[in-house]
């Protein structure tokens, strides 16, 4: 068969707006809080309690009418203890005049009370309490519902779930939430690839992007379904293509995308399906398949790893987000002074990057290496055609996710 040779590449601006075209199939399930980390909300979450639904203390102390207190500019003030508020219970009592509620943080605020007065500011004396300090209405407490009321939305659909608002779902009683889900696909291909923990064959490498694939996936709130490494070989890839589209909403693959004797996706996409595109003007990541099968989108990404991660943090994180019903991320951006001479080629790049104070620098290996990324802070974007960009230059750095600036 001859080779297949990348000629009509499809530009950055194009790819985006191919991918910005296309449409994932997502469902909603429920999931426990704490497994609901990096996954969308696939509903407004509404509060069936306040936060606190009581009145609550704010220090250790004692509950206190702060009218009583007017006079303590003057000197101390004696209240007569009339009980003690833990926390977890509610006072069957009522401060009245001239009285006083010995209490701990968190602990509720006794009916006639209106204030708290923290436990340095005060003298035990018998069974009276020496105020020391005035107080003001609402002084050190927290009124009921004041959090959160009662029917407020706290979380809006299509939010992206961190440990914030997992501690917001428990603060407010709910076990379970309903998340958006979406199951994609990863195929690895090649017959030089090996699972790793296993022993290294002469000639053999390590199995990497099926790991920094799902990884990816995950993180973007998605289910990651790994069909493992299939050989060079088009029965066997045609199989595995095969049980991902009748298993999945996206199907990704890694390999056989180029131009070589055993790169036959492009093949078997064009059989069994439509070929939207095959080959991007684009470093890294050129030679990249994608088409559609039985309504199914599937990505052929290049086996090296570079390359793949920067197609998927390009391409597919904003489509997995998009058809999640995620909320559009802002990519975080800084501006810095380059280090070096960096050089580029005719193609449009994404050249990775990392940060040292005001100055950056080229981290950029080879598409191959799978610690470009590892030490990058984020990239560079340098225009088709310019071949050089300068040291000194003022460039804008876009910081991947989670690098603070």
């Amino acid at each position: 068969m001859p080779r297949k040779i990348l000629r009509d590449l499809l530009s950055i601006e194009d790819a985006r707006r191919l991918f910005g075209g296309l449409d994932v199939l997502s469902h909603v399930r429920s999931m426990p809080i704490e497994t609901a980390t990096g996954r969308v909300l696939a509903e407004d979450i509404i509060s069936a309690i306040a936060v606190p639904d009581f009145d609550k203390s704010l220090k250790d102390g004692y509950a206190v009418r702060s009218e009583d207190l007017l006079s303590a500019k003057e000197g101390p003030v004696a209240l007569r203890l009339v009980g003690f508020s833990p926390v977890g219970q509610l006072p069957q009592y009522r401060v009245n005049e001239m009285e006083a509620a010995e209490i701990a943080t968190g602990g509720p605020i006794p009916e006639g009370a209106d204030a708290v007065v923290m436990v340095e500011d005060t003298e035990l004396k018998g069974d009276n309490v020496l105020v020391k300090v005035t107080a003001s209405a609402d002084q050190n407490l927290i009124h009921a519902g004041m959090d959160v009321a009662k029917g407020e939305r706290v979380l809006r659909k299509g939010t992206r779930i961190g440990a914030r608002e997992v501690g917001v779902f428990a603060s407010i009683g709910k076990r379970n939430v309903d998340v958006r889900s979406m199951k994609v696909g990863i195929i690895s291909t090649g017959n030089e690839l090996t699972v790793p923990g296993g022993p290294l064959d002469p000639g053999m490498i390590y199995d990497c992007n099926s790991y920094s694939l799902y990884a990816s996936v995950t993180d973007s709130g998605a289910d990651a379904v790994p069909y493992g490494i299939v050989r060079d070989d088009r029965a066997a890839v045609r199989e595995a293509v095969d049980r991902a589209i009748a298993e999945c909403d996206l199907v990704l693959t890694s390999g056989s995308t180029s131009a070589g004797p055993d790169d036959f996706m492009y093949n078997i996409i064009e059989e069994k399906g439509e070929l939207l595109a095959h080959g991007l003007n684009f470093k890294p990541g050129k030679p990249v398949i994608i088409g559609i099968i039985d309504e199914i989108p599937i990505v052929a990404l290049p086996g090296h790893p570079t390359a793949s991660l920067t197609v998927f943090y390009e391409f597919l994180l904003p489509l997995v987000r998009r058809c999640l019903g995620a909320s559009e991320p802002v990519k975080q951006r800084t501006t810095a002074v380059l280090g070096e001479d960096v050089i580029s080629e005719t193609r449009h790049e994404l050249h990775a990057v990392r940060l040292e104070g005001d100055m950056v620098y080229s981290v950029n290996k080879s598409s191959a290496s799978i610690t470009t990324l590892a030490a990058a802070d984020g990239f560079i974007e340098i225009p088709a055609g310019e071949l050089m960009v300068r040291e000194g230059t003022e460039v804008e750095v876009i910081l991947f996710d989670g690098v603070c600036r």
